[in-house]
């Protein structure tokens, strides 16, 4: 997919949609978040693409498993720890809401990663704003009365993390919960929402956490670490990321993680979906032995185990071999 320019997302283009669908409620997600394939194959759901430039070569994150290969393949060694990021400005976030959502929809949600750690959200609501203004003048024309919202919505979450909010919502919506009741029970799970990142490379891990404003990896835990091979568990939880445990070797911090997730299953979630992300070969985290168990309490609880590629903007960020987890949950207290 190439970059959206502002003309290629024109009102006219909207309008030629017409009206014969029946009215419904979309879903906007920028690509960092981290959600199941049933999502993304839903016609109401539009990703927000984030290019990613690397050296020469540049990348479209959108969850195109061939774009995520290429990434994979070329940048293995760690080269995007010197990768930028480049989000759409308010102009084209506008067009694109247009392209997708001009008339067949009474509303729409987008949900952002962290505003503490990226434009997106900003842009999302400048771009929503102006999107908003055309589609009611739009509707108008065409006679259609009803309502029009547009809500953007901060997950204050990160990769795994701005996916289970997603995940939520579209429950919600399946589930037909009346719009009214909706926006809270979605602020509730954002605030209950736990993710843990587990970066393999501790180097890299600081390299990028600092550009995102992160300091939650130090120099000094970088020098002891890559000497002892240990490896942190960093909590990200309501715009905020702070250390939570370290351990000797990436199957040491796995189990642990994985363990502590299949515990917190058993104390109970707040929404039926657990989130497991990995920038590698997802086999290397399928062959994981403490996964098994987790496998089986979330079978237990009716809850659904999400094991998936992480996205482009995601595998930057962490590194290669980094691991993200999330659920939304009271933990009471407990940390992996």
């Amino acid at each position: 997919m190439q970059m959206l320019e502002p003309e290629t997302a024109t009102l006219e283009v909207a309008t030629a949609r017409s009206t014969r669908q029946p009215a419904r409620t979309g879903i906007v997600i920028d690509a960092s978040c981290d959600v199941g394939p049933g999502l993304l194959a839903s016609p109401d759901v539009a990703v927000i693409p984030i290019p990613i430039r690397i050296g020469n070569s540049t990348y479209i994150d959108q969850h195109d498993a061939e774009a995520t290969a290429r990434y994979m393949r070329e940048n293995a060694n760690g080269e995007g720890a010197s990768g930028q990021s480049l989000p759409l400005d308010a102009t084209q976030m506008s067009s694109l809401f247009l392209e997708h959502f001009a008339l067949d929809y009474d509303s729409v949600y987008c949900l952002t990663i962290t505003a503490t750690r990226s434009p997106i959200f900003e842009a999302a609501s400048h771009g929503s704003v102006l999107a908003t203004s055309a589609i009611r003048s739009a509707r108008q024309a065409k006679g259609i009365l009803r309502p029009f919202q547009f809500r953007v919505i901060d997950t204050r979450n990160m990769f795994a993390g701005s996916g289970i909010p997603a995940m939520a919502l579209q429950d919600m919506l399946q589930a037909r919960i009346p719009a009214r009741d909706i926006r809270g029970a979605l602020l509730r799970i954002i605030d209950a929402t736990h993710t843990y990142y587990v970066p393999d490379n501790l180097g890299y891990a600081r390299a990028r956490s600092r550009v995102r404003g992160d300091r939650s990896i130090s120099l000094a835990s970088v020098l002891l670490g890559g000497a002892l091979d240990i490896k942190p568990i960093v909590l990200g939880r309501q715009g905020d990321t702070r250390p939570v445990g370290k351990y000797r070797g990436r199957s040491e911090a796995w189990a642990r993680l994985l363990s502590f997730a299949a515990a917190q299953v058993h104390r109970g979630l707040h929404t039926p979906h657990l989130i497991l992300s990995y920038a590698g070969a997802l086999q290397e985290l399928q062959a994981a032995p403490a996964l098994d168990a987790l496998r089986v309490a979330c079978n237990e609880h009716g809850v659904n185990l999400h094991v998936l590629s992480m996205s482009i903007t995601g595998m930057m960020n962490i590194g290669p071999g980094g691991l993200t987890l999330a659920f939304a949950g009271d933990t009471q207290g407990h940390q992996p």
